[in-house]
């Protein structure tokens, strides 16, 4: 009966969550990507990521008549620009909660096959109430609650990493041919989730040889047996292989059309590398040199290449832009993000592995894992929140419910003390509810605090603009001005408020948006991403003021009377570069001189006037100006437009 409410509770919380928040920034291309996934086996469209997790969140829409995406089937490897734009088109064009709601709940799917994951291996790892305690934990864990209800593969990897594990330890217990192919089964479903499974896929063999050198059978030789895991983890690994090109169709080609233009690894990483050493990078030659051998379908090693040509993205902690990844940044998310119960009684469980010597196989599945994981993502440049931690979480919950149940056999009294402290985290979890994704404990001042330390996907990914909406509705507002997390292609379908420029990057329209003025007056909304350290100075002046309201943890609302010459800038700067992707040179020119005279301090409207110029005859004036971006675009966060514009000049010659 418990284990029944648990997950019904569960179950529930993230059909709530995925009804009552807004489309976060990448589940439009996720699911854009999907649908061509089914339609006609396009897998050129959001390559960074394999495609079970898309497939699986959007076969709902195959029973549901759409509008068909605006970018033609099989045409090319799709850029960034055109996976965002193109996607959040796609999914305002058939409505919004009409299309993201099915495939959110086809994704739940995975997060609840994680509960009974975990359930199941404490039950035979650990016994009855363990299993009872670990799942409840994860039924009122905020943050798997949050990812575990939108169109993101972090759940899915986080899920599959854990089963595979699982399925290896029931492996090495008795090496049977049904259990080897079920591990070579759960290997093919990891690889095809999320590209950071390769990363499991060499702690798991050392987990083999390990689980050989340390638990042995006597009847065996120590050779015999050690031999014996190497050819066992070859095979389990050729299944997962051959079960992850059958993901891809058994199709080397990434588009369908074989007449369709694609890219080599080399040109796909210098077009979408955040700088431009990263082309030449060890790491890039390695990718460069797998794909050259066909050994993975070309979708899955260009997803290997964006990995590559990412590089890596600002830390952003406790009022600090950092230029790279920072060690400290995980383990601060987990102490920030993880449930004060899984806190409490992690270090019990740890604990309780050093006193149980007859549960160390158990511990070993689960710690090696859970340490090689988290020491792989805190050297990692990838510190965009607690959802690359997720792949932690279930491999400790367990560890942590093992020990509770373990220490309150020693101390009886101690099991009420357990029971309430499962009882008030579902109380934090029902408070927090639907704003999971902000979601702080208690140590550290609740959702609602969470900005105050973290910016990017800890407190914001544009969730909360139904939200936002209701409270809009509820003041009876209808003249404001929003910048929030959200695509402009898909901002006008889901807010009445006037656009202004955001930091959401690729955010430039494929359709000519509206200028900003240089002074606004009413009611401003601000995404807590579009304010320092994250965002630029374009909304200091707005952000001095006091906010009259906080929505979801991640939106602040401001009234009165601002001065914002450099927004002005930025949305002239976004409407050059719309028009110059339309041709309309002249125009874009027009609109980046405006720019500059607003912001000439600033490297995007040099940068906007640079490219423009570049297209007549005035190449002097144009290389002037590329040269004044350049040399303005000192701050970090206009690396991108620094790169951009040094490349313009090569183009453009001496």
């Amino acid at each position: 009966m418990i284990t029944t409410c648990l997950f019904a509770a569960y179950a529930f919380q993230l059909i709530y969550h995925a009804v009552r928040t807004s489309p976060t920034v990448d589940e439009p291309p996720h699911i854009l990507a999907g649908y061509r996934h089914w339609q006609c086996g396009d897998f050129g469209i959001n390559p960074e990521h394999p495609p079970l997790l898309k497939l699986l969140a959007t076969a709902p829409l195959n029973f549901m008549t759409v509008n068909e995406p605006a970018l033609e089937c099989g045409a090319k490897i799709t850029s960034k620009f055109d996976m965002f734009s193109y996607g959040n088109s796609f999914v305002a064009e058939n409505g919004i909660d009409r299309v993201v709601i099915p495939s959110r709940l086809g994704a739940s799917l995975m997060s609840m096959l994680l509960a009974l994951l975990v359930f199941l291996a404490a039950r035979e790892m650990f016994g009855r109430w363990e299993a009872v305690t670990a799942l409840a934990i994860v039924a009122f864990e905020p943050s798997l609650i949050a990812h575990g209800s939108i169109v993101l593969t972090d759940m899915a990897i986080s899920t599959t990493s854990f089963g595979a594990m699982y399925a290896l330890y029931r492996f090495g217990k008795d090496q049977t041919w049904a259990r080897f192919a079920v591990a070579g089964l759960a290997l093919g479903v990891m690889l095809g989730v999320k590209h950071s499974a390769v990363f499991f896929v060499g702690m798991f063999f050392v987990l083999m040889i390990a689980d050989a050198l340390l638990f042995r059978r006597l009847e065996k030789s120590l050779a015999v047996q050690l031999r014996n895991r190497i050819v066992a983890f070859a095979g389990i690994f050729l299944i997962g292989w051959v079960l992850l090109w059958s993901f891809y169709g058994f199709r080397y080609r990434a588009i369908p059309n074989e007449s369709g233009t694609t890219m080599s690894v080399a040109d796909y990483i210098k077009e979408n590398a955040r700088r431009p050493e990263v082309v030449t990078s060890l790491p890039a030659r390695i990718t460069h040199t797998i794909g050259q051998t066909h050994m993975f379908p070309e979708s899955y090693v260009l997803g290997m290449a964006d990995v590559v040509a990412f590089g890596s993205r600002n830390t952003i902690i406790f009022g600090r832009n950092y230029p790279t990844g920072q060690w400290f940044y995980f383990l601060v998310c987990f102490v920030v993000k993880a449930s004060i119960v899984l806190l409490v009684l992690l270090p019990i469980g740890l604990l309780f592995s050093y006193f149980n010597r007859e549960k160390l196989r158990e511990v070993m599945f689960l710690l090696v894992p859970a340490i090689g994981y988290l020491v792989i993502v805190s050297s990692s440049n990838f510190t965009n929140g607690v959802r690359h931690l997720l792949p932690f979480f279930p491999f400790v919950i367990v560890i942590a419910a093992a020990g509770g149940v373990w220490l309150c056999g020693k101390v009886h009294y101690l099991r009420y003390i357990l029971v309430a402290l499962l009882i008030y985290h579902a109380v934090v979890a029902v408070r927090t509810a639907p704003n999971y994704i902000a979601f702080a404990n208690d140590l550290w001042g609740g959702y609602e605090n969470t900005y105050t330390i973290f910016r990017g996907g800890n407190a914001d990914l544009g969730q909360s603009v139904k939200l936002l909406n209701e409270y809009l509705e509820r003041e009876n507002i209808n003249d404001c001005w929003i910048a929030e997390w959200v695509h402009p292609e898909l901002i006008k379908a889901v807010q009445k408020c006037k656009p202004m420029p955001t930091g959401f990057p690729p955010g430039i329209s494929r359709n000519v948006v509206d200028p900003v003025p240089p002074v606004i007056e009413g009611t401003v909304i601000l995404g807590v991403n579009e304010l320092p350290p994250m965002g630029g100075d374009e909304y200091v002046p707005i952000a001095r003021s006091e906010p009259i309201a906080l929505i979801g943890g991640s939106t602040l609302v401001y009234r009165g009377r601002f001065d914002i010459p450099l927004a002005s800038a930025i949305s002239r700067f976004q409407r050059s570069t719309t028009l110059l992707r339309m041709d309309r040179v002249d125009d874009a020119m027009a609109e980046a001189r405006e720019a500059v005279l607003l912001a000439p301090n600033d490297p995007r409207p040099h940068l906007a006037l640079g490219r423009a110029l570049a297209r007549t005859a005035e190449k002097a004036e144009a290389r002037r100006e590329l040269e004044s971006a350049v040399e303005l675009a000192t701050d970090p966060r206009f690396r991108n437009q620094q790169v951009m514009a040094k490349q313009e000049l090569e183009r453009i010659g001496p």
